[in-house]
């Protein structure tokens, strides 16, 4: 085949790039992922906490949360997290990992598929690790999100299209179809949808062709195309069959499920109950989370989707821009939106982009560059300008913004060497990459840690505590001590109620702080955590807009009446 002789070549000749890029995924997206110093997402503690009552209970074809099956979500995302945590043990480290090497497939497929595409190693390499760097991947290859599996999945899938549309073989269109079928159970039937997008703007771009003389020549290719799609959807099957054929032997509450996985789920996106939200938040999240680099993206992105291909890569590189905005379109309709609904696009955006850049002359994209540069350093500096009135008026140390206030230093001097000596593209390719892995770093390693104020303590007698009632309004709160304290008993109460779980055994965690202290309790320790919607003047005051988590323990006369029974 086409594709082995490629891979064989392409290990004897691009084993250093490829082990770069592995090191450099290594160094920039595991740090962090076993604690809480990462940019969270809500829905987060509920995975963790469905895939660890799912491995408790050996509830493995329907995942379970709060003692009920899980029927809202699709069970991928929920397997791969029972299996790490039955491999590794029950943490967030063993959780999150998967979504790690998820993101780092999908950043050797662009690799991989650019390569294969005729592009040079150096490029491949410049792309792919581009990527890596984006605050996507930077954020959510440390989340247990189902955006990590369907992000592999969505560039897996273009990956085989390009190298069917490359080589002609169709054993790469089944195989695509197949991989489509597995993801199925990733995000249920909207993923067909995608996949048969990234397929059909191909084949509506082939067959509306037209020749240079006016007249229209893709009439020839609708069959061959039809024969494609019914291929590729036919192969997607495959596994959604079986897989309903299980649910609907195993147990009577599988067509309960389908029902639930394949209609009632996706026709809840469009209900009145949910408040429609508003369009911008599609594109503004897809740009967002291709920061740093958001304006190449962009340019880049509007300069190829109107340009004419003149190869066949670039007509696959041109049908996958078209692809992402008729996605972008798609999820524009339903009422619920969110800012990383497109995220796992945005490796498909590079790769359709890096296509284009195949054999051209550097002076074609170097304005492109610089102006990503001066955006970049723009960001960067308004960031560290937050972070040294955050640490004046907090009185907090300072040498993390000394030493980043020099690296900004040496990268400007460094840009400013580029453009007097006219170095060329790879010197200024060189000063973006560095640029955006230092202020990544720099989030990482120093600010996310000062400014992620856990609700659990780390350290003291509280978390030795083995029965734990959580007074809150919000009982996702609870989920968030269950998941950072496996080994309790966590229930939660709501302030007020007349029947809860102050019982005078629990330790108890109140949110404001109680008058008069409960009956039967003292006060064991107190954690600092953020006020909601913090303001300057808050910043300013005394408090420096924290409040405090209370943790209460039972009085030694009630232990000591508990020890006697």
């Amino acid at each position: 085949m086409v594709w082995n002789s490629f891979f064989k070549k392409s290990l004897n000749g691009d084993r250093i790039f490829v082990s770069l890029l592995i090191l450099l995924n290594v160094f920039f997206l595991l740090p962090g992922s076993g604690g809480n110093a990462i940019l969270t997402q809500g829905d987060e503690a509920m995975h963790i906490a469905t895939i660890r009552e799912s491995l408790a209970s050996s509830s493995y074809l329907f995942p379970k949360f709060e003692g009920v099956l899980n029927l809202y979500k699709p069970p991928a995302l929920f397997w791969l997290g029972i299996f790490s945590d039955s491999l590794f043990g029950v943490s967030f480290f063993a959780e999150r990992f998967p979504s790690f090497l998820l993101f780092f497939g999908s950043s050797v497929l662009i690799y991989l598929g650019i390569r294969r595409a005729g592009g040079s190693p150096k490029l491949a390499f410049t792309i792919s690790f581009a990527y890596t760097l984006t605050l996507g991947v930077f954020k959510f290859s440390r989340l247990v999100m189902m955006e990590s599996l369907l992000t592999f999945f969505i560039i897996l899938v273009s990956v085989t299209i390009l190298e069917f549309r490359l080589s002609k073989n169709r054993i790469w269109l089944f195989l695509g179809g197949f991989f489509s079928g597995i993801a199925i159970l990733i995000k249920g039937p909207v993923f067909q949808v995608y996949s048969g997008i990234i397929l059909g703007s191909y084949s509506v771009i082939g067959i509306f062709l037209l020749h240079s003389n006016g007249g229209w020549v893709g009439k020839k290719r609708i069959w061959k195309e039809l024969l494609s799609h019914i291929i590729f959807h036919s192969s997607s099957l495959i596994v959604p069959v079986v897989w309903i054929l299980v649910l609907l032997s195993y147990s009577e509450l599988g067509k309960e499920f389908l029902t639930i996985f394949l209609f009632t789920e996706n026709l809840g996106k469009f209900s009145a109950a949910t408040a429609n939200q508003s369009e911008w938040i599609i594109p503004i999240g897809f740009l967002l989370y291709s920061f740093p680099f958001s304006l190449a993206v962009f340019s880049g992105f509007y300069s190829k989707l109107f340009q004419k291909p003149k190869s066949l890569r670039e007509v696959v590189g041109s049908s996958y821009l078209w692809a992402i905005l008729a996605i972008c379109l798609v999820h524009l309709a339903p009422n619920r939106k969110d800012f990383y609904y497109l995220l796992p696009l945005i490796p498909l955006a590079f790769l359709g982009i890096g296509l284009f850049f195949i054999r051209k002359k550097e002076y074609q994209f170097s304005k492109l560059l610089s102006l990503d540069y001066f955006f970049c350093l723009g960001i960067s500096l308004l960031v560290l300008a937050a972070m040294w009135g955050f640490g004046i008026l907090l009185g907090q140390n300072i040498w993390p913004e000394l030493i980043f206030t020099a690296f900004l230093l040496l990268i400007f001097l460094w840009g400013r060497r580029i453009r007097v000596q006219g170095s060329g593209v790879p010197s200024t390719t060189a000063l973006n990459l560095v640029l955006a892995a230092g202020l990544l770093s720099y989030i990482q390693f120093s600010i996310l840690p000062r400014v992620n104020l856990s609700e659990v303590p780390e350290n003291g007698p509280f978390i030795n505590a083995k029965q734990i009632c959580i007074v809150s309004e919000n009982p996702w709160t609870a989920l968030t001590f269950r998941n950072a304290l496996p080994d309790a008993e966590i229930i939660h109460s709501v302030p007020g109620a007349d029947r809860n779980c102050v019982d005078g055994i629990r330790y108890l965690v109140f949110f404001q702080e109680p008058i008069p202290i409960p009956t039967g309790y003292q006060l064991l320790q107190t954690q600092t955590v953020w006020k909601r919607d913090v303001t300057l003047q808050e910043l300013l005051s005394p408090t420096q807009g924290k409040e405090y988590v209370y943790f209460y323990e039972p009085s030694r006369s009630k232990n000591s009446e508990l020890e006697s029974r």
